[in-house]
């Protein structure tokens, strides 16, 4: 028999000795009037004495019923809660423990749905009143495995805005900063795009908005539109008034 198994010496004399006395009781109990109450004591977990009795002690736990799953009204009642609890600007009650492991489930959402920053992961913590202590912590750990890494989403960044909404580097650039890229990630992003590269964006913007023969009627109300959409996109004026005025007479001295 294992060691641990083994009875207390101390205490098998105790019950001998209760055991020749007639046995006695708790001194301790509770009386009402001359009537003693008997408070039944806790049953004592016996510990497995073989390995047939450890693996029948295991069986049952793992045989026990699971804990009853909260009904839907439950969770809807829950829900609610929360949102009133949030609309009169009370903070949530929870561990910091508990906190990781919402933050985690609230990152793990943001990052399925598209490829954010480490500000913009932060800032959705913090507005879901998420400690701050906490929240840096687990964006770093994120960081730390490669799910958070704003030099990744930002090389991304500047080429998905240039090639889908045709902007220039100023205006990249100025996206980046609001989403909490520093400018040193930036800068090495934007070397993705050379002078020669932005230009010929510009062109092909221009050119389709030239489309229209209404756009030949009038020179200088198409050339301040042209160079209203370029500027509006980031481009530099002198760029794009040169790309506005050699595609307009491109496009329309060759149809004279």
């Amino acid at each position: 028999m294992p060691d641990w198994a083994k009875p207390d010496p101390q205490e098998m004399q105790d019950r001998g000795e209760k055991s020749r006395s007639g046995g006695s009781t708790d001194s301790r109990l509770p009386e009402r009037g001359n009537r003693r109450i008997i408070i039944p004591a806790p049953a004592e977990s016996k510990k497995p004495e073989s390995v047939d009795e450890l693996r029948a002690a295991m069986e049952r736990i793992v045989s026990a019923p699971a804990p009853e799953k909260p009904s839907k009204k439950e969770r809807r009642e829950a829900r609610e809660a929360r949102k009133v609890a949030r609309e009169s600007g009370e903070t949530e009650e929870l561990t910091d423990e508990q906190w990781r492991e919402k933050a985690r489930g609230i990152l793990l959402r943001q990052l399925t749905a598209s490829d954010k920053t480490a500000k913009q992961l932060k800032d959705k913590l913090l507005e879901k009143d998420c400690p701050e202590d906490i929240a840096d912590e687990v964006i770093e750990r994120y960081a730390e495995i490669n799910l958070v890494d704003d030099q990744r989403f930002a090389k991304s960044w500047v080429v998905t805005r240039a090639r889908s909404r045709g902007l220039a580097r100023g205006a990249i650039k100025h996206e980046l900063r609001s989403k909490g890229v520093d400018d040193e990630l930036a800068a090495e992003a934007l070397e993705q795009i050379d002078d020669e590269a932005e230009e010929q964006r510009a062109r092909e913007l221009v050119r389709a908005k030239l489309r229209p023969e209404s756009m030949g009627a009038d020179r200088d109300k198409a050339l301040r539109r042209l160079v209203g959409m370029l500027g509006r996109k980031g481009y530099n004026g002198s760029m794009a008034f040169k790309v506005a005025r050699e595609e307009w007479e491109e496009r329309f001295r060759s149809v004279d």
